[in-house]
């Protein structure tokens, strides 16, 4: 199974569209997920023509969006359980790690709200720091596939692909989009 994996699309506030070249990549895969800032519902409508599509709220969401997803789902795609939730966390608690990279010994106060708040998720999908990352801590993998939107020059997305093993990888869409 191979699935597309969004985040911080931010359209139509930072980018007009979704890029062609994201549209183009994603077809053909089994599903897709968008781990949240889809800012306009649009978004969610262009994904689900391409293939079934589930997204989650994330805190650039504007009302009318945000009240329609969820905040956080698990799904269990064979065999797999997958979290996704776009990973804003309290204030009190992301100034302690924000800005630092995955790395950083603070980030593990982040990957375990993730744990509990994904409980059952063996592999969580986030978004929220528009870097793209694929860590694995405490026996669970993390993937943030990066932000859509350009930022510091970069846009991304990845691929989770199901079989044997689970691999996933990132794609970069480059900053012209």
């Amino acid at each position: 199974m191979k699935i597309g994996l969004v985040s911080d699309t931010h359209v139509p506030t930072s980018l007009a569209r979704l890029p062609e070249t994201l549209l183009h990549q994603l077809r053909g895969v089994d599903v897709i997920f968008h781990a949240g800032d889809l800012v306009s519902a649009d978004v969610l409508e262009l994904l689900q023509r391409i293939a079934p599509t589930t997204a989650v709220a994330g805190n650039m969401d504007p009302p009318e969006v945000a009240r329609v997803l969820p905040d956080r789902v698990t799904l269990c795609l064979d065999g797999h359980a997958i979290g996704l939730k776009h990973g804003h966390q309290p204030h009190a608690l992301q100034n302690r790690y924000i800005g630092l990279g995955y790395d950083a010994p603070e980030m593990a106060l982040f990957y375990e709200a993730m744990a509990s708040q994904l409980p059952d998720a063996e592999i969580v999908v986030f978004g929220h720091f528009h870097v793209p990352v694929v860590k694995r801590w405490n026996n669970r993998l993390f993937i943030n596939p990066g932000a859509v939107v350009p930022t510091h020059g970069r846009s991304t997305f990845a691929f989770l692909e199901l079989d044997t093993k689970v691999a996933a990888r990132i794609v970069e869409l480059g900053g012209a989009t």
